[in-house]
């Protein structure tokens, strides 16, 4: 039988005390340790964006006729690279678009 784990309840019964709550000017760093630490200015920072990173790469599924996957396999080896590397390769630059595709019209 199959057991599951209980998450612990937090409660809160009494509300923090206002003292250590105080904002300490003191702690304030100056315009130059801010420099100096590589801190936007309020005005840069204003016009500045965020910008999210994938934590780690992103994975797809596509189908392939064998053929198709037998000659990646094979241009790979003569690479001396696995073929999913290759491939990832291949739509990065098609991607940025420093590889271009032709379609040719038949």
């Amino acid at each position: 039988m199959k057991t599951t784990k209980r998450k612990a309840e937090v409660v809160y019964t009494d509300e923090p005390e206002d003292e250590g709550w105080d904002f300490d000017a003191s702690a304030i760093l100056t315009p130059e340790q801010q420099k100096a630490l590589g801190l936007p200015t309020p005005e840069e920072a204003r016009h500045m964006r965020m910008v999210r990173k994938p934590a780690r790469p992103a994975r797809i599924n596509i189908r392939l006729a064998a053929e198709t996957l037998e000659g990646l396999r094979a241009r790979a080896d003569e690479a001396g690279m696995p073929y999913q590397t290759l491939a990832a390769s291949v739509l990065h630059l098609v991607a940025t678009g420093k590889l271009e595709l032709k379609l040719l019209a038949k």
